[in-house]
């Protein structure tokens, strides 16, 4: 009998290459269904946006109109006459591979796997995973824009070096908080909800300050900071209650104060860290998944990880900008 006596083993030996694939693409949407409930992407789309509304007008009449090439079902928008199918405007539009092929990936990426690994992975090539991955950040690229951070909110900076400098004939590596680094305003409130956006480079100013956190802190809040000199202005343009704490790691009321934005800024370099390769004008989307991705890993329990970000990327409507390549 096969292997370890599984009764399928010989059945499966004697296929041919082009009946393996098709059995292994069956034995695929299984699982994906078993996984995540749905075998398709019509499946997943039309669970999450069952009626939806016409991509180009917003108006929700429509009529059925028959099916694509590939099988999705098309809609014609009874107000404006657009013509839409399931798929339209979302990031698995023109996808030529299986949706269990895309929860693989989608499973790297909550992982933060290298596009390389991720690729080997999920039997790939190295340009569709790039692109792939590019496509995902392009869901959440409004992600932070939204954010308001409520009731008692810690706020910092951290720094990575400008690679896109070294190239540069007059470069050269300085110490400290130099103009050669990038500059990260970091937040997070009492709730868990993170912030992350690039504040320039060098030491911030004050107005870059309450540029980066303008429209993001409740008026009210209680910010607790570094006692950097451009918190001050941002605590009083948010009639904020200002506790400040100096910056000394030997003082056991700052460490404890101030644990909160620490350990996320320790855990944002980490997460930067596992992508060296990055283009330095692709940082802010980097950014924005890590503040997506945090929240989701916050709440977990109510919603596995993998599930909430295939809902995500089913309700967006994105583009996707090739010029990111």
């Amino acid at each position: 009998m096969g292997i370890r006596g599984n009764p399928f083993a010989d059945d499966v030996n004697v296929l041919n290459d082009d009946d393996f694939k098709l059995l292994r693409q069956a034995v695929a949407a299984r699982r994906c269904e078993e996984r995540i409930g749905f075998r398709t992407y019509a499946d997943l789309v039309e669970s999450h946006r069952p009626n939806r509304p016409c991509p180009s007008c917003g108006a929700g009449h429509y009529i059925k109109n028959g099916r694509t090439p590939a099988g999705y079902q098309r809609y014609k928008c009874k107000e404006c006459g657009f013509e839409y199918s399931t798929l339209t405007d979302t990031i698995f539009e023109h996808s030529k591979k299986d949706l269990s092929d895309w929860v693989n990936f989608v499973t790297m990426m909550c992982h933060n796997v290298q596009v390389e690994a991720a690729a080997d992975m999920c039997e790939i090539t190295h340009k569709t995973a790039f692109e792939w991955r590019h496509r995902v950040f392009a869901t959440v690229d409004d992600y932070q824009k939204q954010t308001m951070l409520k009731k008692r909110v810690w706020i910092d900076e951290t720094y990575v070096e400008d690679s896109s400098l070294l190239s540069q004939p007059d470069w050269k590596p300085k110490r400290g908080l130099s103009k050669n680094k990038i500059c990260i305003a970091v937040a997070i409130d009492v709730f868990k909800n993170p912030y992350a956006v690039i504040c320039g480079h060098g030491k911030p100013s004050t107005k870059r300050i309450k540029e980066a956190f303008r429209g993001h802190i409740q008026e009210g809040s209680t910010i607790v900071h570094d006692m950097e000199k451009s918190h001050k202005a941002l605590v009083k343009s948010v009639k904020g209650i200002d506790e400040p704490y100096k910056a000394d790691t030997k003082d056991p009321a700052y460490l404890e104060g101030m644990q909160m934005v620490n350990n996320l800024c320790a855990w944002l370099k980490y997460y930067l860290r596992r992508f060296p390769g990055m283009k330095q004008d692709n940082l802010q989307h980097y950014l924005n998944w890590f503040a997506y991705q945090f929240r989701v890993t916050r709440d977990k329990e109510k919603w596995p990880k993998v599930e909430r970000v295939l809902r995500h990327l089913a309700m967006s409507e994105t583009t996707f900008r090739s010029s990111w390549a």
